[in-house]
């Protein structure tokens, strides 16, 4: 997801969501295993996932309420992000949290071409395996928009491409009452949750943590890593 406004999906992609495969839930037939939304017959396991980061205030405040919780996430990053504040990824491989590639430059790849789309996977995969020794296998594009140059280049390259299902639209500044209703209403057996941990101005996001965790907790639901919830 993104700072911006996020425009719709591909109308090819929208009317291929529908379809439901034995254990996760994709977008298409021919992208089954690869582009992933959430995952069942898993029992109450469920996925919190953090886009956009790491930011040097939110990230932390983040990990010490999962922390809090003896919770562990996935966390989407950003390239850039990485370069900046190279000790929250750090934190979060030392805590336990797992790490997905975002993009270098958290650039759309909804009209990327092959070589486009390479390099901002590549380089940032590239600096997390170099710098922090860790090897992500894990994509998410920016605004989950893609083009059918992604599928097939994480087939080749043992990526799997993840979506969400349950979106709390706290990049949105949405009312931490609003998230949390949303949670709860939408969150099922499977569910991948999509929350920033970089959210521009004031984030709603980690008093929205505070109200959610216990929350799906007292419904008797496990977080887990996404590799940990699709495997």
């Amino acid at each position: 997801m993104n700072r911006r406004s996020i425009a719709r999906l591909p109308s090819l992609l929208i009317a291929a969501a529908v379809l439901v495969f034995s254990f996760c839930h994709g977008v298409s037939a021919a992208e089954e295993n690869i582009v992933i939304k959430s995952c069942s017959a898993k029992g109450k396991m469920i996925a919190l996932t953090f886009d956009d980061g790491p930011h040097p205030k939110r990230t932390a405040e983040i990990l010490d309420i999962l922390n809090e919780y003896g919770i562990k996430a996935t966390f989407f990053v950003i390239g850039e992000n990485v370069e900046l504040y190279p000790e929250l990824i750090e934190r979060e491989i030392a805590e336990g949290h797992e790490i997905g590639n975002h993009t270098e430059n958290h650039k759309s790849l909804l009209k990327a071409d092959k070589e486009e789309l390479e390099k901002e996977i590549r380089t940032l995969s590239g600096t997390l395996e170099e710098k922090f020794g860790y090897k992500t296998k894990l994509i998410r594009p920016p605004g989950g928009q893609y083009n059918e140059n992604l599928p097939p280049y994480a087939a080749e390259n043992g990526y799997k491409v993840i979506l969400w299902s349950v979106d709390t639209r706290d990049w949105a500044h949405t009312p931490v009452a609003d998230i949390k209703a949303n949670v709860l209403k939408n969150t099922k057996d499977g569910a991948i949750i999509l929350f920033h941990d970089y959210v521009a101005g004031k984030s709603p996001t980690p008093q929205a943590l505070r109200e959610v965790i216990p929350a799906l907790l007292s419904e008797g639901y496990e977080f887990v890593t996404v590799s940990e919830l699709i495997n």
